[in-house]
């Protein structure tokens, strides 16, 4: 395995990541959004108490695999940043309306941030989606219907994922209620991101292994909701989504040997991100095991 074949499978394992946290938290977003109604206020503490201060932190998963791309890959760096500015834009901007909404939203009354925080958690995954898929598929737009498919299945994905993993968290908290609409929620955006999944695949032609183990997770998923295995579900959802990434990822027509940084760099690179990994993973790990932990009293 070379240098480059490395480095881009390191800035799958960050957008993977991404997808898995960063993702879930949007979706988390879109939650937040549809649980307006005052009777639903537990659906929207148990989010809040979920995402804590990991919105943020979460981040770091993009920043990583963005500084590895314009380490490892110059060429391939300028040319998504300079060809796909528009949505990436709207997508930096998303984040941070997203994040600043929702510290505001806790010491203001004002309507508007809640609505200024799930709106952006919707943007951001879709632009970002939007240009993966572009990407994947070798297109030029974003507003393309590749593009347009990306958005929309990156959008259900983290849906679903938030829905997934909030099931646990609600049940954890001791909120009964919000636990089983989370479960609704999980099993209805499962199963649209399904029926648009597959024959979406099948039309743009990117069906491949990973693609139908995705599939397979995904009807796993579904299963393990059913008969309420709300753990187990969270690894299998996270496998339905992670196969997905992996596998657009395989079809991408890239000359990583032309396009990546010298071998003497790569190695540097390396280096960096193994000393590096000493500190954020412990940091990361320590920070999801505080702010995951049941409060005293359970959700009211």
């Amino acid at each position: 395995m070379s240098y480059p074949d490395i480095a881009l499978g390191l800035i799958l394992v960050g957008l993977s990541a991404y997808l898995l946290f960063g993702g879930a938290d949007f979706g988390a977003g879109l939650w937040h959004l549809l649980s307006r109604r005052p009777s639903w206020r537990q659906d929207r503490e148990v989010i809040e108490h979920a995402m804590g201060p990991l919105w943020e932190a979460n981040h770091v998963w993009l920043i990583f695999a963005m500084v590895m791309t314009w380490t490892a890959f110059p060429p391939v760096f300028a040319e998504i940043m300079s060809t796909h500015w528009i949505p990436l834009s709207l997508a930096a901007l998303g984040i941070v309306a997203r994040g600043s909404s929702f510290v505001f939203a806790k010491a203001a009354s004002d309507a508007v941030y809640p609505w200024v925080f799930g709106i952006s958690s919707i943007v951001t995954p879709y632009c970002m989606g939007a240009v993966a898929a572009v990407i994947a598929t070798g297109g030029s737009s974003w507003l393309s219907p590749a593009g347009v498919y990306g958005g929309l299945l990156t959008t259900g994905l983290c849906a679903y994922l938030a829905a997934v993993y909030l099931t646990w968290d609600g049940r954890r908290l001791g909120a009964a209620g919000p636990a089983l609409r989370f479960r609704g929620y999980a099993l209805i955006s499962g199963a649209v991101v399904g029926l648009l999944a597959l024959p979406g695949a099948l039309t743009l032609g990117v069906l491949s292994p990973l693609i139908t183990l995705s599939a397979l997770a995904g009807v796993v998923s579904l299963a393990l909701l059913v008969f309420r295995r709300y753990l187990a579900v969270r690894v299998t959802a996270a496998l339905a989504a992670a196969t997905v990434l992996w596998g657009a990822a395989g079809l991408a027509d890239l000359d990583l040997d032309a396009a990546a940084a010298h071998d003497a760099v790569l190695q540097v690179v390396f280096v960096a991100l193994g000393v590096g990994a000493l500190i954020l993973v412990p940091s990361m790990t320590w920070l999801f095991i505080l702010f995951q932990r049941a409060p005293k009293q359970p959700v009211t």
